[in-house]
């Protein structure tokens, strides 16, 4: 830096700016950076370099003022659920998690390889064997919007952390999330899809109609921990929670009459008889 002949607050500055954790105390630091840059030939990449970290910064600022606004609408849980699961995915600038989004759903996410391009939560709805399951595209993590990124993977059913280092794993370590899945963006779609559904834990149940006994193809999805008759009931409808059932597939007998209590598996056929 002895060619650029800077005064000592240029590097007082330089110095702030090293150790800002937030995207206001950044900018003010390259603010000043640049106010105090000596203004010649030899400083002309120093302060382009200095122009292009604004930038960076000012999308930075734009993310998180969009997430905060998402936040006060949507109640604190940021982008209402929708289908059988969400799935949030998490990482840091460039690990693929919008081309991955893409990839798996028809959403159509912004993907560049340019840090910060993701200013807000992006959804998009996945189908596997029928099922519907939301993906969240999430802003580049970092240490300034750590603790809100956090709170969004506390809500999900589901956190995907795409990595392109092993290294980056400790950075999640004390986040608390409902299921846990690390995974990398060169991954097969296939096979990821196949794993975002098996770390789910989600059973397929479908329902049959009692007075066509026709079975609806479109299955109802449960999370393993919450596969009873009632949780199958109450899921199609608030008011159904009470009703018994017929089942085929897991009971003993073909249309064998059980209670709200009773465990559903993968793949059983459900009569409901409301009361």
């Amino acid at each position: 830096m002895a060619s650029l002949n800077a005064g000592p607050e240029y590097y007082a500055a330089e110095g702030r700016y090293a150790v800002a954790k937030t995207p206001g105390d950044k900018l003010e630091a390259l603010e000043e950076m640049l106010r105090f840059c000596p203004k010649h030939k030899g400083s002309q990449s120093i302060i382009a370099d200095i122009h292009n970290k604004m930038a960076r910064v000012r999308k930075e600022q734009a993310r998180e003022e969009a997430v905060k606004k998402a936040r006060k609408g949507g109640g604190g849980d940021f982008i209402r659920k929708q289908g059988a699961a969400q799935v949030a995915i998490l990482g840091f600038a460039n690990t693929g998690k919008s081309f991955l989004l893409n990839t798996l759903t028809r959403a159509h996410a912004h993907s560049t390889p340019a840090p910060f391009e993701t200013l807000s939560l992006l959804p998009g709805m996945m189908e596997y064997k029928g099922v519907q399951i939301q993906l969240l595209d999430t802003p580049s993590i970092h240490p300034g919007n750590k603790s809100m990124i956090f709170s969004i993977a506390r809500n999900a059913d589901l956190v995907l952390i795409l990595f392109n280092d092993e290294s980056e794993k400790h950075f999640y370590e004390g986040m608390k999330a409902k299921r846990l899945l690390f995974a990398t963006s060169r991954e097969d779609a296939a096979a990821l899809k196949q794993r975002i559904y098996d770390s789910l834990g989600l059973i397929r149940v479908f329902t049959r109609n009692p007075k066509t006994g026709k079975a609806d193809d479109k299955p109802v999805a449960l999370f393993k921990e919450a596969r009873t008759v009632s949780d199958a009931a109450r899921q199609i409808h608030k008011d159904f929670a009470s009703a018994t059932a017929r089942v085929w597939g897991s009971t003993k007998f073909a249309g064998q009459q059980v209670r709200g209590t009773y465990q559903l598996e993968d793949g059983d056929l459900l009569e409901l008889q409301i009361r």
